[in-house]
């Protein structure tokens, strides 16, 4: 396998990163964007504001963009530009990721086109049991700037294993994981929910659950006889560490049927339930 060399895999990655511009009368803000199929771009949700979307590629052409799809809870939008003709970037596997690995940024911090920063991986994973939505995150010690929001962070190999969103805690730049980026790609018009509030808890043994909170009246979760205060756990025999575990499970569930493990009050042993699930959306609670 040949050695990457850092210099042309950011050149690449900079001709497939793009310049978002949106507002309205009131309003006015860029940031970046990583083209990832001819003329859609992924970005942050923050970053589309208003009507007017304005995407200009590396090479300096420019043109009108509008919103396929939007997910403002994950902070992730699919933007459409014809006629952009940019190259477009790989995504890769976010799950890979080790403390250490080193990774690049591409943006348009503070006007700067395409501009490189290089880091490593601090951490992989929800920051807090309560903090961020209890979304997973990647952590990384890139410098990000405004403007740099939505742009890629990708490996050496030029793979893109996240989405550029924001700083926080002492400096370190978070980005949501590539494999929260290809659950929403993969996202129909027509999603799968239980009819449920939920957020984030340590449940028995220390594992990763979530809290119902509320119960949509006539919804999968109220005809499957779950209650508030359940915690769930794992969904087809799959354990949940994160709340987008959740999403994913209802997305990939054969025939809309989830066998759920959850916990009841004060009970010791782990219950089951399968739930026929509906057309809607799930929501999370910080």
């Amino acid at each position: 396998m040949p050695i990457p060399v850092p210099g042309r895999v950011a050149e690449a990655l900079r001709r497939s990163t793009v310049e978002i511009r949106s507002g309205n009368r009131n309003y006015e803000g860029n940031g970046s964007g990583a083209v990832i199929r001819p003329d859609e771009i992924i970005t942050n949700a923050h970053v589309v504001h208003g009507a007017n979307l304005s995407v200009t590629s590396w090479e300096g052409k420019n043109v009108s963009g509008s919103v396929l799809r939007i997910d403002k809870r994950r902070d992730l939008a699919l933007l459409s530009a014809p006629g952009l003709n940019a190259p477009a970037s790989s995504l890769g596997d976010s799950d890979t990721l080790r403390p250490g690995t080193p990774l690049l940024a591409i943006g348009n911090p503070l006007g700067f086109v395409g501009a490189v920063s290089s880091g490593v991986v601090h951490a992989v994973g929800p920051i807090g049991m309560n903090a961020l939505g209890g979304l997973s995150w990647i952590q990384a010690d890139v410098r990000l700037a405004p403007g740099n929001s939505g742009g890629p962070l990708a490996d050496f190999q030029g793979q893109i294993v996240g989405i550029n969103t924001m700083i926080a805690f002492g400096g370190l730049a978070f980005a949501v994981p590539s494999r929260a980026v290809q659950v929403f790609l993969a996202r129909t018009a027509s999603r799968h929910a239980l009819g449920i509030v939920v957020r984030p808890v340590a449940a028995r043994a220390r594992r990763f659950g979530l809290l119902v909170l509320e119960l949509v009246t006539g919804g999968a979760a109220e005809a499957a006889s779950l209650l508030p205060g359940d915690i769930l756990v794992a969904a087809n025999d799959t354990p949940f560490r994160f709340v987008d575990d959740l999403q994913t499970a209802m997305e990939q569930a054969r025939d809309a049927l989830l066998r759920i493990d959850f916990y009841r009050g004060g009970q010791e042993a782990l219950r089951h339930v399968v739930v026929r699930l509906q057309p809607d959306q799930v929501r999370s609670a910080a």
